[in-house]
């Protein structure tokens, strides 16, 4: 007898689901003294560091689009997402609990592989799923994540002066476009007659991973406490470059110039945008939702730092305030940063 694909939830019950989500997380582990399965989660937090609490909050046709988007990858970016947050503050991530309220169009088997996604990335990133909670909705799916975490010394977004450089992890544009790219293969679907959405994204895979599983740069906050390095400021860099830096730049006081020619951006992403027929820099500077960070090093400690983690490339320094948020072009013209 073949496994049914399409479980109704109401058939298991909630707490049937509850003890099927549980059956695959451990509720005693280092740290937690009991987890799901009760009224709250108990903690063991008698630890060193500074405590650090950050929330998440994603509604389907907003944030996400089960059109295009795996459970399994769903469960796997929500985690990294609210990871990010703790990464942004030089910290590590403990604890998660996870809320979920779903419709009726969502199966048992559908919340499983959404969990097999959750446990996947709790498992890359060293964090437990505490706990949550699971209720109804009536037209669509949200999922609340709040992480709990630790630094032993907390950046901030202010703190950088003039003359430090300012660092970005890894490639930016990615995630905004392997999105521009679901969202044309939808829009496809949408207009014809195709019963079954099954595009060849194969040209495309790099920036649609980038977009639908990403990955929070934990091992960055790991190699900046092996190198003995605080950085004066940092975020992540999920609303985008041009934001972030506005951001981080008033907290701070100062302002900055950035330049174009050291944006760090994928060959895969310039493929994609010159098929999309858009400006690599729309994605670059504004596009968002990649779980890269920028942070800001007086000058003395890049080389430092750059003897032991290899995937960041300074793009630009911190100015006085009266320089304003300023990026030189390629053509080497200055514009404003908005």
């Amino acid at each position: 007898m073949e496994k049914p694909t399409f479980t109704p939830i109401e058939t298991i019950g909630r707490k049937g689901l509850i003890d099927r989500i549980a059956s695959s997380f451990d509720r005693h582990d280092e740290g937690l003294i009991f987890g799901i399965g009760d009224d709250a989660a108990v903690l063991d937090t008698n630890r060193q560091g500074h405590p650090l609490l950050s929330s998440e909050i994603y509604a389907e046709g907003v944030d996400f689009d089960l059109t295009y988007t795996p459970m399994q990858h769903l469960g796997f970016k929500v985690i990294s997402m609210a990871v990010s947050d703790i990464c942004a503050m030089n910290g590590k991530p403990e604890f998660i609990l996870l809320n979920l309220s779903l419709t009726n169009k969502i199966s048992v088997e559908m919340v499983e592989l959404f969990y097999e996604g959750v446990k996947r990335a709790c498992e890359h990133y060293g964090v437990q799923l505490a706990g949550g909670d699971l209720g109804a909705a009536q037209a669509a799916m949200n999922v609340s994540v709040m992480v709990y975490g630790a630094a032993k010394q907390p950046v901030y977004r202010s703190g950088a002066s003039a003359g430090d450089a300012i660092c970005v992890t890894g490639d930016l544009g990615a995630a905004s476009c392997g999105l521009m790219i679901l969202l044309r293969e939808k829009l496809h679907f949408d207009t014809t007659e195709e019963t079954v959405l099954d595009p060849d994204l194969t040209p495309f895979e790099y920036v649609v991973r980038r977009q639908l599983v990403p990955e929070a740069r934990i091992d960055c906050i790991k190699s900046l406490e092996s190198a003995d390095i605080l950085p004066t400021s940092m975020s992540d860099i999920t609303k985008g470059l041009s934001a972030t830096l506005n951001e981080m730049m008033t907290a701070s006081g100062t302002g900055c110039k950035i330049f174009e020619a050291a944006l760090p951006v994928s060959p895969e992403t310039r493929h994609t945008a010159d098929e999309l027929e858009k400006d690599i820099d729309t994605f670059v500077l504004y596009g968002g939702e990649d779980t890269e960070l920028v942070f800001t090093l007086p000058e003395e400690d890049v080389k430092k730092f750059s003897e032991l983690f290899k995937d960041f490339v300074v793009i630009g320094k911190v100015e006085e305030k009266s320089h304003g948020v300023k990026m030189q072009t390629a053509e080497g013209h200055l514009m404003t940063l908005t």
